[in-house]
């Protein structure tokens, strides 16, 4: 694991952590740490700072993770809707929903949609068609209790493959987005069609 700092701001910065395997990058994430009081954003000491810039990787064929397109952050982007409801196991130290119990709730709605998609809903073997690949963004907090959506639109597919388009809603709030792409498995072009499916 290689971790590293992309961004220093005057009350957040950014670190970026690799996953290697046998030289070979097989995952990656990033996160932006905010330093706030009860009156908001707060300026990192400058001896934080200095710590800091001597972790900064190179911006050499790197380029900022974009945001998302407006649309994504509106319901009527989504068609297909799965409800969730916070658990307290979910909550972290920080008293809100941890992103890694967040993003077993993007997975919670790929099954859904495609037992939804197969017509297996309630009955038969649950499928076992995980994402491979993952990117999310955290646009607000996720908090105990409440009840929450997920929404799903399917971006594209191919013949092995599928890239789903999803976002968490607290009421009309979108709170995050994500971008998963899986295996096709046997969903059929049929039930693809059907689906919900991003312009």
């Amino acid at each position: 694991m290689h971790t590293g700092v992309r961004r220093v701001g005057r009350s957040s910065f950014t670190f970026e952590q690799v996953i290697m395997v046998d030289g070979k990058r097989v995952g990656s994430g990033d996160a932006t740490v905010v330093l706030a009081g009860n009156s908001g954003p707060l300026q990192l000491p400058d001896e934080l700072i200095a710590d800091l810039d001597e972790m900064r990787l190179s911006e050499k064929g790197t380029s900022a993770a974009s945001r998302p397109r407006p649309e994504r952050l509106q319901r009527a982007h989504y068609s297909y809707w799965s409800m969730l409801r916070s658990r307290i196991g979910d909550v972290d130290s920080n008293q809100h929903v941890n992103f890694l119990a967040l993003a077993t709730w993007y997975d919670e709605a790929i099954a859904a949609f495609t037992s939804h998609s197969m017509g297996t809903s309630g009955a038969g073997s649950v499928p076992d068609l995980p994402p491979s690949s993952y990117q999310i963004q955290y646009l607000g907090e996720v908090t105990y209790p409440g009840d929450y959506e997920i929404g799903l639109t399917v971006r594209s597919a191919d013949t092995d493959s599928v890239h789903h388009e999803l976002g968490v809603f607290h009421g009309s709030t979108c709170l995050g987005v994500a971008d998963a792409i899986g295996p096709r498995g046997t969903l059929t072009a049929e039930a693809l069609e059907a689906a919900p499916t991003a312009d």
